[in-house]
């Protein structure tokens, strides 16, 4: 996968349309999980497209997407990635993930230019408990084949963030206006980092994240939801962007949970957080 440079996420996250073409809205592809399968479409036109996520199941689960090395088989990346191989290390590039509860969407969306020919591995490696198996081992994986006719153009998307990842912290914007937000992040970094997204519940400030973090208490009890996130390779980024519909007077916190080996504190440790209020007028 090569690098992509800000100049080709403009190009990719933003449509310029002339004359008689006319923007047409994204495509939103809704996938459905159960206990343990997907729903998924066999195959996609190329184009810019926006994923979402509902939960059918009465567990947990997440939609995992990556691009395939070409000639992957299913097979080939089921042994691989139960050999510890990560989705990361058998892709083209990683897409992004959504989380969705039992009996639950996904607030987030997970929107990527599909490229034409490639094909997409929608996996969930969650497991019901320690001794579990996987869910992917339980059927919970699917194939999207992307035909080779495209879009011919798609309105520009919602107000594009982009968050650059480093070695460890995260440059963001710390507020943003109320309303949707497509949020790309962008690694100059030279190891492996994440970003992932939640929600604050209403009243509970990041300071006091913090403390409860410190206090070895309940972190969890804290959220809202968990909307997703974003990985990559050192010097390269996700081929995906979270979406997200940001509410007015609440508060989002970014993280990398990622470890640069075994022994290592997880990069948010090193200080690679934060957050991101919403104030002012909603975006358009």
């Amino acid at each position: 996968m090569k690098r992509i440079g800000t100049a080709a996420i403009a190009v990719i996250f933003s449509a310029a349309c002339t004359g008689a073409d006319k923007p047409v809205a994204t495509p939103e592809i809704e996938i459905v999980a159960s206990d343990y399968a997907f729903q998924a479409p066999a195959s996609l036109p190329a184009g810019r497209t926006t994923f979402t996520f509902v939960n059918q199941g009465k567990v947990k689960h997440e939609l995992n997407i990556s691009r395939l090395k070409p000639g992957l088989s299913i097979d080939t990346l089921l042994k691989l990635v139960r050999a510890d191989k990560t989705v990361r290390e058998v892709s083209e590039g990683h897409v992004g993930v959504l989380f969705a509860d039992s009996g639950s969407r996904s607030a987030a969306g997970l929107t990527v230019e599909l490229t034409p020919g490639e094909t997409y591995a929608v996996i969930c490696i969650f497991r019901d408990s320690a001794g579990a198996k996987r869910h992917y081992d339980l059927g919970m994986y699917s194939m999207i084949r992307v035909e080779e006719a495209q879009v011919v153009s798609a309105s520009p998307p919602a107000v594009v963030d982009t968050i650059v990842a480093t070695e460890y912290a995260f440059q963001y914007p710390r507020t943003v206006a109320p309303g949707k937000h497509t949020f790309f992040m962008r690694n100059d970094g030279k190891m492996p980092h994440q970003l992932d997204i939640g929600l604050l519940k209403k009243g509970v400030s990041f300071q006091k994240l913090r403390e409860v973090e410190k206090a070895r208490g309940d972190v969890g009890a804290l959220f809202d939801g968990d909307f997703g996130l974003l990985t990559s390779r050192g010097l390269q980024n996700p081929l995906g962007a979270l979406t997200i519909d940001m509410l007015p007077g609440r508060e989002y916190v970014i993280a990398c949970f990622f470890k640069d080996d075994e022994k290592s504190p997880a990069h948010y440790e090193l200080g690679m957080y934060g957050s991101i209020t919403t104030s002012g007028t909603p975006a358009t």
